[in-house]
């Protein structure tokens, strides 16, 4: 996972519970778009985002920067797909989850990596406060990620209600909970986080 700068999209044919996808150079870059600490901005973001592993300027309609974990997260959806993007301040893991409810339990995450050229993403639930497991199914309809300059990138689609029971469904206008996670150095999905914080936020309508 050490000093690449590849991105890719890869969209998810099949549903699985773990996705990936050989990152490719053609859209290398480091993603350093943030928001202001603390803040969600919003911008005129036309059309859906890209789902190549780079966040361009003005990509989301939405975005903010989470002082607690340094991570920025950014999001837009229409009536069926959220779309979003996340950064870390790290080379290893990064997730975000969403539920309609504060806490671990029941949210859907999304855990993400870029190791060695290979970008992979893990559709999960949250059990217990400290346990999230694998779906039986993937929700993912693309995802893509990015690593450079000591910073992680992860975009991705998923559907705002996918059908699934281990997903909780979402609604357009809806404030939603985000988790925000990532570990500074380790792949490993089994390696604990290195820092973790929740956020709220607001679908667009």
């Amino acid at each position: 996972m050490k000093n690449s700068s590849v991105g890719a999209c890869f969209v998810v044919a099949a549903l699985v519970g773990v996705a990936t996808g050989v990152a490719g150079g053609a859209n290398a870059a480091a993603s350093g778009t943030e928001a202001a600490p603390g803040s969600a901005e919003a911008s005129s973001g036309a059309g859906a985002p890209t789902c190549e592993g780079i966040v361009s300027a003005g990509e989301y309609r939405n975005s903010l920067l989470d002082p607690i974990t340094g991570m920025s997260l950014f999001w837009q959806n229409d009536a069926t797909i959220l779309y979003v993007g996340i950064v870390s301040p790290g080379t290893g893991w990064l997730a975000a989850g969403f539920s309609d409810r504060v806490g671990k339990p029941g949210s859907n995450i999304l855990i993400g990596a870029i190791a060695n050229g290979t970008v992979t993403i893990q559709d999960n639930y949250g059990v217990t406060k400290k346990l999230h497991l694998a779906d039986k199914a993937s929700s993912v309809l693309a995802f893509g990620g990015n690593e450079a300059a000591g910073l992680s990138t992860l975009e991705f689609a998923i559907p705002l209600a996918s059908g699934d029971a281990q997903d909780v469904a979402l609604l357009p206008g809806q404030r939603v909970q985000v988790i925000l996670a990532y570990q500074a150095t380790l792949d490993s999905f089994l390696a604990e986080h290195t820092r973790y914080s929740m956020v709220e936020i607001m679908l667009d309508l």
